[in-house]
């Protein structure tokens, strides 16, 4: 009985100090929190890059007539984080034939920036890469951006949307054979500098 008693006891003791220290009192106070740091870094190289990886085919509607002077365009986006030039094929490949006679031959080239709010190219820029009547004239294949067209890279703004336009004609006084004639232009976008 005298055990029972001491048991009982016990047992109430143990009641009151769960009713009156709360589990985490009765173990101690929480720990404090405990920070760890990690710095991260990342480097951006330079980019120079086309999408997608080419111009989509340009198809001229046919020359019907000695003076017809079918022209299209197809726009192709530069992403670019820097400085960079555009330059042109103005070999033999970037000519209009159909393997034996050939066609006269035009290019120009536009940018949807301006160079100073947007990346692009600039009036300055413009002007001297189209010497040959400025950006609303064609230049003969083996003329077309002879000098680079400059394409200024703007913070905040990482794309240049290029335009590719192509005319074909025949020359003067001349009618060029009847049949189909392709050709290949490439546009190079050159690095610069760092903006």
């Amino acid at each position: 009985m005298k055990n029972l008693a001491k048991y009982l006891i016990l047992i109430a003791i143990c009641v009151v100090v769960t009713i009156s220290f709360p589990a985490k009192m009765a173990f101690g106070a929480d720990p404090p929190n405990v920070h760890v740091h990690c710095a991260i870094s990342v480097t951006v190289d330079d980019i120079v890059e086309w999408e997608p990886a080419n111009f989509a085919p340009i198809v001229l509607a046919n020359i019907t007539a000695q003076n017809s002077a079918p022209e299209d365009n197809k726009p192709l986006t530069l992403w670019t984080n820097c400085n960079v030039e555009l330059g042109a094929d103005n070999t033999a490949a970037a000519r209009l034939t159909d393997g034996n006679d050939v066609l006269v031959t035009n290019y120009k080239l536009s940018t949807d920036g301006d160079g100073a709010a947007t990346s692009g190219a600039d009036a300055n820029a413009i002007a001297a890469s189209h010497d040959y009547g400025g950006a609303d004239h064609f230049a003969l294949y083996s003329s077309f951006l002879t000098t680079e067209l400059a394409i200024t890279h703007v913070s905040g703004d990482g794309n240049v949307e290029v335009t590719l336009y192509a005319q074909a004609t025949n020359a003067t006084n001349e009618v060029s054979d009847s049949g189909d004639y392709t050709a290949t232009q490439t546009i190079t976008a050159i690095w610069v500098s760092d903006d």
